[in-house]
């Protein structure tokens, strides 16, 4: 008989390894062909907006950009995008814990008065995560943009990744969060499975179906709302993953000074 390897750890994202962990993501994810791949994820009007983003680089002097923005100092940047980071993540945290955060925007609970046509629905965790993806983007967003304005003007080796950064977010920001969009569907297949594994449990205990218990300690929705709350955190990391980029390479720009 032959003997099945077992799977392979995931090299990649932290988002992705969470999902693969989870059984949702294929971990045999081929980096071959990269680039037919990324070609597929920008359209035509994408490439144009890259051909001009590369024909500004081009012409670009070695002047640097604004003096003004030559005036933020690096400490100033890293304090913004670790005060945005940390309210991100309590933001994230607080959803999670009854009465902490806000009613919108916290984790949906079973209580006795919730419908019963409810109770067994992913409908309102899908729409939880969705609003979080909103707040997270929202927030990452503007401080790509501030630490963008903050380091363009430091020297042209910086304006010119500035510029190439724009470019690639307007070329890849559809895509993006298309993928992104995937992550709640993905997590759906999760809840469905933990609510079907709960449910034969049952059974096969000849038990009563508490549903007070789901959310306590060891219930299939606690366990699902840890799986949950992990998958945001990961998100978050990757969404951050290009202004740490501009980041490191505006130490980079100092230490090189």
């Amino acid at each position: 008989m032959t003997k099945i390897p077992p799977p392979r750890p995931l090299k990649g994202p932290r988002l992705v390894r969470f999902l693969s962990d989870l059984a949702l993501a294929d971990g045999e994810v081929s980096h071959q062909h990269f680039s037919e791949r990324l070609g597929r994820l920008i359209d035509l009007p994408d490439s144009i907006a890259l051909s001009r983003v590369h024909g500004q680089l081009v012409t670009m002097t070695s002047a640097p950009g604004p003096a003004t923005s030559a005036a933020v100092p690096t400490e100033s940047i890293v304090a913004e995008f670790l005060k945005v980071r940390t309210t991100l993540v309590e933001t994230i945290v607080d959803s999670f814990t009854p009465g902490a955060g806000a009613s919108w925007l916290s984790f949906p609970r079973v209580t006795a008065s919730t419908p019963a046509e409810e109770m067994a629905s992913y409908k309102r965790y899908q729409m939880f995560y969705v609003n979080q993806q909103r707040e997270i983007a929202l927030g990452i967003n503007k401080l790509r943009a501030d630490v963008r304005l903050a380091v363009c003007g430091r020297s042209a080796r910086l304006a010119r990744l500035v510029v190439l950064d724009t470019g690639l977010d307007e070329a890849l920001s559809a895509p993006a969060q298309n993928l992104f969009a995937e992550v709640p569907r993905l997590l759906g297949k999760r809840f469905e499975d933990l609510y079907q594994r709960h449910q034969e449990t049952i059974v096969d205990r000849e038990t009563d179906d508490d549903r007070q218990v789901w959310s306590q300690p060891g219930g299939w929705l606690a366990q699902f709302a840890g799986e949950m709350q992990g998958s945001l955190l990961a998100e978050l990391e990757a969404r951050l993953q290009p202004v740490l980029g501009l980041m490191e390479a505006l130490k980079e720009e100092g230490e090189s000074a």
